[in-house]
């Protein structure tokens, strides 16, 4: 009994840490204007502070495997929380913006192994039959810390100062420290060798593609710097492949991937992600810019998808073993599209209590879709190759989430202008507008304003409402693009049908069959 228990309390220590971790990676968001402000700097550098983090992840998160399997998965775990805990309060001590991002990177080292540790440590601690509970209550902190990330972020922010984002980070990393030591026990080792060219190529690979997608939309996808950059990553992830192959102790086995589930799950996560990622990048955006809510106000607005999957993650739980992965994955991903359908049509007069109606129902798909694919492709590997998966997997849903925001970030950029030129060579909408505005005229003149003056103010006001409507039309068009993301993942997730299940369905039509002779 008491071991048991030690496996759910050793759950708790883990979900500490990997909450710290997550909610990192959306919390700063919101402070940059005020990191801007007191270290003087201007917005290119400070970006660096978060595609600095984003970057770094990418280097140390294919390395983490090898240094679990060789030097014991708790041993690295407590580092990993130690450098990201020793890296925030450095962070909170920065003294202009090149210490911040440096000290950044120094906590990126660790939250890029906590992620692909913390998911490992659980497949191992847990059996299969337990494994699905387990991964669900997991995934919690998983969907639920980067949707309030800005939320938290903001209220911190507003009542004391930035460098309070960090500071936080000091009581739970230690508390996290404190329980993953009492409450873990350390797993086997192996002995292998290091495989320097496959750490080398894949951590030029990954950090570049990152580097790229996340300064694409800014620099212009064709420029020398992006396109140069795109380049080195898929050269480098060839080289890097074709070095695995051929290793005998690779940092990736290429085996991983001859197991379908395994694959199908990560073809499915990486949509569900780019769609999760890009919905907590656009309508955050939209609500700050075009509605003028505040990063409080607008964390608030996501409750009730944090909410939605709260409720229904333990119960998707409950269902993987009943139901299966594909039915619950599809289901998912078809009532989490149902709920993106509705910003399709979104504008700044949108009820507030609609947007909320449906970002619950869209917190109902993820906790149903998201965690079944990803606890059976992780019970679906042999033991020996779990870190591996694990690493690999944190990997891809990285590049999903910058995919998702680089998409649709590029469809803003590109979309806006092209219904502002539409609409000024409308001719109703403008003309319908102008006679709306010729109260407003009057009412210039009675004030003492001269015509000419007059209709000069109009025309600002004209250009003012065209762009905000050229704006509200491209939102759109990126929350269309949005939902067919997620419904792309439907596809791999019938790759997900387990043998067992594919057996006793062909068995039950076979038994049919003979009853129908």
């Amino acid at each position: 009994m008491q071991a048991k228990w030690g496996k759910w309390l050793s759950l708790i220590a883990v979900v500490l840490g990997l909450s710290m971790d997550l909610l990192d990676m959306t919390i700063v968001n919101v402070a940059i204007p005020d990191i801007m402000l007191e270290l003087g700097t201007d917005l290119h550098l400070s970006q660096y502070v978060i595609t600095a983090y984003m970057v770094t992840i990418g280097v140390f998160e294919p390395i983490t495997a090898y240094w679990a399997d060789t030097r014991g998965m708790k041993k690295i775990y407590l580092l990993s929380l130690f450098i990201f805990t020793g890296g925030s309060i450095l962070s909170a001590l920065a003294w202009n913006i090149n210490a911040l991002i440096f000290f950044r990177i120094i906590q990126a080292i660790g939250g890029g192994m906590i992620m692909p540790l913390a998911l490992s440590i659980v497949e191992k601690t847990f059996t299969k039959k337990e494994l699905p509970l387990a991964m669900g209550l997991m995934g919690i902190p998983l969907l639920i810390a980067p949707a309030i990330g800005p939320m938290i972020g903001g209220y911190l922010v507003d009542t004391f100062d930035w460098r309070m984002i960090f500071w936080i980070n000091i009581p739970i990393g230690l508390l996290s420290i404190s329980a993953s030591y009492l409450l873990l026990h350390e797993f086997e080792t192996v002995t292998k060798k290091f495989d320097f060219w496959g750490f080398v190529l894949s951590a030029l690979g990954f950090s570049t593609l990152l580097l790229a997608l996340s300064n694409g939309a800014d620099e212009g996808w064709t420029s020398f710097n992006i396109v140069f950059l795109f380049f080195t990553a898929i050269s480098s992830l060839i080289l890097f492949f074709l070095v695995e192959a051929f290793s005998p102790d690779p940092i990736l086995d290429l085996r991983i991937f001859r197991n379908r589930i395994y694959s199908g799950s990560l073809v499915v996560t990486f949509f569900i992600i780019m769609s999760l990622f890009g919905s907590l990048f656009l309508l955050p955006l939209f609500l700050q810019q075009l509605t003028g809510l505040s990063a409080m106000d607008t964390g608030m607005m996501l409750l009730p998808e944090v909410l939605g999957i709260i409720i229904f993650i333990p119960i998707s739980a409950v269902l993987l073993p009943r139901i299966g992965a594909t039915f619950l994955t599809v289901v998912g991903i078809a009532i989490m599209s149902l709920g993106t359908l509705f910003f399709i049509n979104l504008d700044v007069n949108t009820s507030l209590s609609a947007i909320r109606q449906n970002l619950f129902i869209v917190g109902v798909g993820l906790g149903l879709g998201i965690m079944p694919s990803v606890t059976l492709a992780y019970s679906s590997l042999p033991k020996e190759l779990v870190n591996q998966g694990s690493a690999f997997f944190n990997m891809v849903r990285q590049i999903g989430s910058a995919v998702g925001v680089a998409i649709l970030t590029s469809i803003i950029q590109l979309r806006t202008p092209w219904h502002y030129a539409n609409l000024a060579t409308t001719a109703t909408p403008w003309s319908y507008t102008t006679q709306s505005l010729e109260p407003l005229t009057s009412l210039l003149q009675s004030w003492g304003f001269q015509a000419p003056e007059a209709q000069m103010f109009n025309l600002l006001t004209l250009f003012r409402i065209a762009q905000e409507k050229a704006a509200v039309l491209a939102f759109q068009d990126a929350f269309y693009v949005n939902v067919l993301l997620g419904l792309i993942g439907i596809v791999p997730a019938f790759f997900l049908v387990q043998k067992p299940l594919l057996n006793r369905i062909r068995k039950k039509q076979s038994i049919t069959a003979e009853q129908k002779i």
